[in-house]
């Protein structure tokens, strides 16, 4: 019976801090295709956390094996990210841009949760969604999303990193 209870108690633990993902197929990306991390549409009410989640996801790129990862300029394509369904007008300046740079791919997405819950616990939770886009076709060749909540000790930061961490890498260099 003690075991039963021991076996609930961790199930229950790893289902309290855990998310999910899902993804498209990645394509095969060589240490030496040019990326640029573009404008992140910022959904939540927490100022900033579409460009936190660009900073992590340029840092994650290049721990990918990635090396030659750029930040889009802000002022590109007047600030609206390519997923923003709204501002899809701006995708050919941003894409105009990355060709400039010679850019092979721009990784684009948008923070749909960033937050931590409200209560006596206070997790954190995070939910994001990423696409890369061919910078020559315009096309989508992958997409991601993923959720994930974390421990009440546990940082926004860290959990974001994890998730971020996580739904990127299926962009990893390939040996």
């Amino acid at each position: 019976m003690a075991s039963r209870a021991s076996l609930f108690v961790a199930a229950a633990a790893l289902v309290a801090a855990c998310g999910t993902v899902r993804q498209t197929s990645a394509p095969a990306l060589s240490a030496r295709d040019a990326v640029a991390v573009a404008s992140i549409a910022n959904y939540t009410e927490t100022p900033a956390a579409g460009r936190s989640t660009e900073a992590i996801a340029a840092s994650v790129l290049r721990a990918n094996g990635l090396t030659d990862v750029r930040v889009a300029p802000a002022g590109t394509g007047g600030g609206a990210a390519l997923f923003d369904t709204a501002q899809r007008q701006d995708m050919d300046q941003q894409l105009e841009w990355a060709r400039s740079q010679q850019v092979r791919y721009v990784l684009t997405g948008a923070v749909e949760e960033w937050r931590y819950k409200a209560g006596v616990d206070g997790e954190p939770v995070v939910g994001l969604t990423f696409e890369l886009v061919d910078v020559q076709s315009g096309h989508i060749v992958w997409s991601s999303t993923g959720s994930k909540s974390g421990w009440s000790r546990s940082s926004l930061a860290s959990v974001a990193t994890s998730l971020i961490g996580k739904v990127l890498s299926p962009l990893a260099v390939r040996r």
